[in-house]
């Protein structure tokens, strides 16, 4: 054998070797999973803030959680500072508190600068968020005057020691239901920072007619999630006692109609499974009788 032909041979013999392997490592990098990572400011009433990373993937159009995967969270922009890492919940959520008495460096522009980065792993792709929040402060008063009540806004900033006024911004009012929020209206801000809102007076609220009102910036893209909340005796007194003998999907006792609904589509099934026994044994019998006849035919 030539040596030309001997090259050809380990070429080839290396290749397929080498394919697989290539093969299966391009398989492995593609279905690595590609997460989405969101990065969130929320400001409450007692001026507490928070910052919460959602870590996420898409599969089968469904938005499904990264549980106990590792957030790192920063502080500052060109020069970031490490503040602190958590895990995820459950629900693909970390989030971290930040202490009033932790110092923020500020741009020329009265911006903070926050980043949460995760790493990644040998399944999951690394994921990193960015974003700027400006401080805001943001003020509800409640007025009623000849039974008309009112929601009084004021939104501003502090930048190098001045107070200036946060104009042409959304403020959105909600209540509390059962399940979610009920919106009640919007404010859009003046030149001044301030805004009103007359309230309804036909809401239901406790038995004492409390009802919690709150105040957000919503997603702002410069203030992120600020909100404030106050309890006030604007709704209506509603007693939401339940009587035993009520029924309902919520108590013990369930609806007449969901009894009888089980009930006439629990006897449709075992009906047809009676049915089905009752054939087979006609037709067993059927069987022995035409077994039968045959039988004293052929003796007779």
């Amino acid at each position: 054998m030539s040596v030309m032909k001997k090259n050809i041979i380990s070429k080839v013999l290396l290749l397929s070797f080498l394919l697989p392997l290539s093969v299966k490592a391009y398989t492995q990098e593609k279905t690595k999973i590609s997460p989405y990572i969101q990065l969130q400011y929320f400001k409450d009433t007692e001026d507490q803030r928070v910052l919460q990373t959602t870590l996420s993937y898409s599969k089968d159009r469904m938005e499904l959680p990264l549980p106990g995967m590792e957030i790192s969270f920063f502080k500052g922009g060109v020069t970031r500072e490490l503040i602190s890492r958590i895990t995820t919940n459950n629900k693909g959520i970390a989030r971290i508190e930040l202490g009033k008495d932790l110092k923020l460096p500020v741009d020329r522009d009265g911006m903070w600068a926050f980043s949460s980065e995760y790493m990644g792993n040998d399944t999951i792709e690394a994921g990193k968020s960015e974003i700027t929040i400006k401080d805001v402060r943001l003020e509800m008063a409640l007025t009623e005057t000849d039974s008309i009540k009112t929601i009084s806004l004021k939104a501003f900033i502090k930048q190098n020691g001045i107070i200036k006024p946060v104009p042409g911004e959304v403020v959105k009012i909600y209540v509390p239901r059962m399940f979610s929020l009920l919106p009640i209206g919007e404010v859009t801000l003046d030149e001044t920072g301030t805004g009103t809102l007359e309230f309804p007076s036909d809401l239901p609220g406790d038995k004492e007619g409390n009802l919690t009102i709150i105040t957000k910036f919503e997603e702002n893209q410069v203030f992120g999630n600020v909100e404030r909340k106050v309890i006030q005796k604007w709704g209506v007194p509603t007693e939401y006692s339940v009587p035993s003998s009520h029924r309902a999907l919520w108590t013990k006792t369930p609806p007449m109609w969901m009894i009888i609904t089980l009930s006439v589509l629990l006897a449709g099934v075992w009906g047809h499974y009676l049915f089905a026994i009752i054939s087979l044994i006609i037709i067993r019998i059927d069987a022995k009788r035409e077994a039968a006849k045959g039988k004293y035919k052929i003796q007779k």
